[in-house]
Formats: C-alpha cells, structure tokens, sequence
C-alpha cells in the first residue's frame, strides 16, 4: 500500500510538472509572437535597416568618387582622352549620381522612419514565462499593461502638445518599472517554487514561508497596477468630455483651458496621482 501511494505521488507530481513545463514552453512561444509584433521593436527594425541602406549608398558613393578622381588625374596626366576613357568616366559619373540620390532617399527614410519611432512608446517589457501558481496574477499583469499602453495613448487633446507627450512619457517610464519588477519577482518565485520540489523535507517550510511572501508582493503589486490602469481611464474620459467642450468653444479660449491641468500635473510626482489630478482638472474645466 505504501509503495502504491508513493508511486501514485510520483506519478501526480511528474504529471504536474508535466503541465507546468507544457504552460512554461506555451508561454514562451507566444512571448516570441508578442515581441516580433510590437509596433516598437518593428519600428527599431525598420529604422536600423534604414541606417544601413544610409550607410552602404554612402560606400558606394565613396568608392566611386575616389575611383572616379582616380581615372580623372590618370587620363589628364595624358595627352589625350579616348573614347574609352570618356566612357569609362561618364559611366563612373553617372554611377556616383545614382549614389548620390540613393544618399538623399536613404536619408529621407531615415529621418522619416526615426520621427516615426519617436512616436511611439518604448518596448514593453519582457514577459518571461512562470510557474503555473503564478500564472494567472501574471496574466492579469499582462492584460493591465497592455491596457494602460492603449490608454495613455488617448489621453490629451492635441496629440503633438509639448506637455501632454511627457506626460504619456513619464507614466509608461514609470508602469514599465514597475512591470519589470514584478516579473521579476514572478522568477524569483518560479526558482523558488522549482527548488521546493526537489528541497529536503526540513527545508520545505522556510521555503513555503518564502513562496507565500513573494506570491503576496506580486499580488499587491498587480492591484498597485491596476489602479494606475484605473486613474488611466478616467483622464481618458475626461479628456474626451473636454475635447467635446473645447470642440464648442473658440481655439483661443480653448488654447488657454488646456494649460490649466498641465500645470496641475506637472507638480506631482507620483503617477497615479499625476493621472488623477489631470483627470480633476479636465472634469473641472468641463463644469464651466
């Protein structure tokens, strides 16, 4: 009876770590998906192959310019041209033009391509996969972060104002930290939980103790999130209800109404409360 309750424990336990190794490799893959679709890293490609094709237009500009004034002072140390040098140097020529606007339009790209990157927001951080117990706090980060992402996007009037720009800025500088942070206490966690299955007996509770503190961080740490995503939401809201206000007044007076939050916001520090006061401050101008 013991043997058969003992080979059934190792069998339950293998199958579990089975299913958690299965959820570990799923969510790896799907990370794999998420960052080769972020319109950040996409744009980062994008502007480091537009540096490139900069630099081997430039190459070829240089090359055939030295050749080219290489050819010239050769054949002048001559009496004559003939018709195969002049042919030689006006394909040589032509060649250089071609460079010359390849430069040009590579460099176009290249200034078009980083306003673009500029644009937008830094890569999310990475999401590396955890232990199953974990999982679906970590889950709710991820809903959360993608969440807040879209809505600081929304949030302001005038999509290229100065002030509202490092406003997005500053609050995704600071969820992103925060995010980081938090997965990387779901690994501490996941290399926590991996040894406690293979720790020895007399150790099992120091890291139980260990475990329950961690998953009670990260839990906290989610709802910090959360609220953050919430007082998103409402600077959303109000931002949209001034838009509509702004939208019935003359662009003078409206001009004038939106420095009004910029001002409160700029003087606090936390983000949370950065996004309350700029969604108080938009609801207050809409009451008028």
């Amino acid at each position: 009876m013991r043997k058969a309750a003992g080979r059934a424990m190792m069998t339950t336990s293998a199958v579990g770590h089975g299913v958690d190794l299965a959820g570990q490799l799923s969510a790896a893959a799907a990370e794999m998906i998420r960052v080769r679709r972020d319109p950040a890293v996409q744009a980062r490609k994008r502007r480091r192959a537009a540096r490139r094709r900069v630099q081997v237009w430039s190459a070829g500009a240089v090359v055939t310019g030295a050749v080219t004034a290489t050819g010239v002072a050769s054949v002048a140390g001559e009496k004559g041209w003939s018709s195969g040098a002049i042919g030689a140097m006006v394909l040589l020529v032509a060649v250089l033009v071609w460079c010359i606007v390849g430069i040009v339009r590579a460099g176009v790209d290249l200034r078009a391509r980083t306003r673009a990157l500029n644009a937008l927001p830094a890569p999310q951080p990475a999401r590396p996969a955890v232990a199953g117990m974990i999982r679906p706090e970590i889950d709710r980060l991820d809903g959360y972060s993608d969440g807040l992402r879209q809505l600081v996007g929304m949030i302001g009037i005038v999509d290229d104002d100065a002030d509202v720009r490092r406003l997005r800025d500053e609050i995704l500088v600071a969820a992103d930290a925060t995010e980081a942070r938090l997965r990387r206490q779901a690994q501490d966690l996941t290399g926590v939980i991996r040894a406690r299955r293979s720790a020895p007996t007399e150790a099992a509770a120091g890291l139980d103790a260990t475990v329950n503190v961690l998953r009670r961080q990260i839990h906290d740490g989610v709802d910090g999130y959360g609220g953050l995503v919430s007082a998103a939401s409402e600077a959303v809201a109000a931002s949209r209800a001034l838009a509509d206000l702004s939208g019935m007044n003359s662009p003078a007076t409206s001009a004038g109404q939106l420095g009004t939050p910029t001002m409160t916001h700029g003087e606090l520090q936390n983000p949370t409360d950065q996004l309350r006061a700029l969604a108080a401050g938009m609801r207050e101008l809409t009451q008028h």
